[in-house]
């Protein structure tokens, strides 16, 4: 997630006060418990939407990086001033891979410091750039074509990752549908009778329907988003 995680914890506590608030004035302690349980598993189910994107910009920003890597390279560079002006230039998730790289190459040299990018971020397009890049590390300029090599298998992969996303954007579209239509037909038939809410927010059974709805349509949005996950994956 962007940004500070004190900043995302306070918003979580306010969101979490203000459904228990209105939940009690709504409807009463179960009411306030109901609001409470939703209220906190949102921000799970947010992680869970953004799962896998920070592994994406990571291996969206590999190519880029790998390239001007091997300009540097055949402009008669050392790897380690190429890999740093290539660095410079990345997105900020790189260039913070990349600055704890030179500081360990500093210190144990760069072949160590690649392989521990590679243990830390165990994607498939970190271990082939670290291995491109140890290559050109032993090879010296002539690395320019691994790398360059690299960076083509690396950006013919995520076209087809792209291709495969945007023929799952359908399923999850209908699972977002499916998710709020019965929030939806429940606020709707609460509007248009008064009666409806009545039961539901102050009777004991109106209340554990009500619950009982809530924890389904929960479960089966972490279903389909599983599924459509994993579709996509």
């Amino acid at each position: 997630m962007p940004g500070r995680p004190g900043h995302w914890a306070g918003a979580w506590a306010g969101v979490a006060t203000a459904a228990v608030v209105l939940g009690w004035l709504g409807g009463g302690p179960v009411t306030a418990l109901l609001g409470l349980g939703v209220a906190s598993g949102g921000p799970w189910l947010l992680l869970g939407a953004r799962r896998g994107r920070a592994a994406a910009a990571v291996e969206a920003g590999l190519p880029p990086v790998l390239e001007a890597t091997a300009r540097g390279l055949r402009a008669g560079a050392s790897l380690p001033v190429a890999l740093a002006a290539a660095a410079s230039g990345s997105a900020p998730t790189i260039a913070s891979d990349l600055a704890l790289v030179a500081n360990r190459a500093a210190e144990a040299g760069l072949v160590t410091a690649l392989d521990g990018w590679a243990a830390e971020r165990p994607l498939p397009g970190v271990r082939l750039a670290a291995a491109a890049l140890t290559l050109a590390s032993e090879v010296g300029g002539g690395g320019s074509r691994a790398l360059d090599g690299v960076a083509l298998t690396l950006r013919q992969r995520q076209a087809v990752a792209g291709e495969v996303r945007a023929l799952a954007t359908q399923a999850r579209l209908s699972a977002v549908v499916l998710t709020l239509a019965p929030l939806a037909f429940a606020a709707l038939a609460a509007a248009g009778d008064p009666r409806t809410a009545e039961v539901l927010l102050r009777s004991p059974l109106g209340q554990a329907c009500l619950a009982i709805g809530l924890g389904l349509d929960a479960a089966g949005a972490a279903w389909m988003a599983r599924i459509t996950r994993a579709g996509a994956a």
